[in-house]
């Protein structure tokens, strides 16, 4: 799938090519960028940005190649130990895909430069593959850039897109979250009793029938001994 888009910057224009393909029978994930101008400012140069004002052309693409095998990419192991510290807080996180993305630029007639990461966060829309999309689930995405990982929350209310403000430029895994089903929570029912004062209960259930045991017990010496 092959998307471009011409942005007119001053008196040049940059052509930004997005560029997804799958290496499955998943179809490929639509991409987009919230704000192009926002991603013009993020991966060019000061310098370079006013070449382009003054007239010059700039291209830009960014590939993203998609896999709905995780453990086959090199980066798996780093991601899956980031994945692994994520759930101590967030609960048990399952992997969906992973999408590798990558960047080049060039200005005017010089050489094609790889982008590591962008200088700013934009705003990127994934498309979410049609067999993970499950009500009450939550979707997240963590990126291996250069070896340093980073976990977002799906920003969209969307069910079938996943929306977050990134400059991070590698790897990246789509997880999901489902809620427990079947669980009332104190928000559920208005009414939740708490464990201690479960506790204290049974403490004074059990004194009154000690008290009423021994009641009884004296009740019946007092008894024994009049007669």
């Amino acid at each position: 799938m092959r998307e471009s888009t011409q942005i007119t910057y001053g008196d040049g224009i940059v052509s930004v090519e997005l560029i997804s393909e799958s290496m499955s029978e998943i179809p490929a994930p639509a991409v987009r960028f919230g704000d192009y101008e926002q991603v013009l400012e993020s991966c060019f140069t000061q310098k370079e940005l006013q070449e382009i004002y003054e007239g010059d052309h700039a291209n830009l693409t960014f590939s993203f190649t998609m896999s709905d095998n995780p453990r086959e990419i090199s980066e798996y192991d780093t991601l899956s130990t980031a994945v692994t510290d994520s759930a101590k807080e967030l609960g048990k996180l399952s992997e969906g895909v992973v999408v590798k993305m990558s960047a080049i630029k060039s200005v005017g007639t010089g050489e094609e430069i790889s982008l590591d990461n962008l200088s700013e966060d934009v705003d990127l829309q994934v498309e979410i593959p049609l067999y993970l999309i499950k009500d009450n689930r939550e979707y997240y995405w963590i990126t291996d850039s250069l070896g340093a990982c980073r976990l977002y929350k799906d920003q969209d209310a969307e069910a079938d897109t996943l929306s977050i403000n990134t400059s991070s430029v590698g790897t990246s895994m789509l997880l999901y979250q489902d809620a427990i089903q079947g669980t009332a929570t104190e928000e559920d029912t208005g009414f939740c009793i708490k464990p201690q004062y479960v506790f204290v209960f049974i403490i004074v259930l059990l004194l009154a029938l000690w008290h009423y045991v021994m009641g009884i017990y004296k009740g019946r010496i007092k008894g024994r001994e009049i007669t």
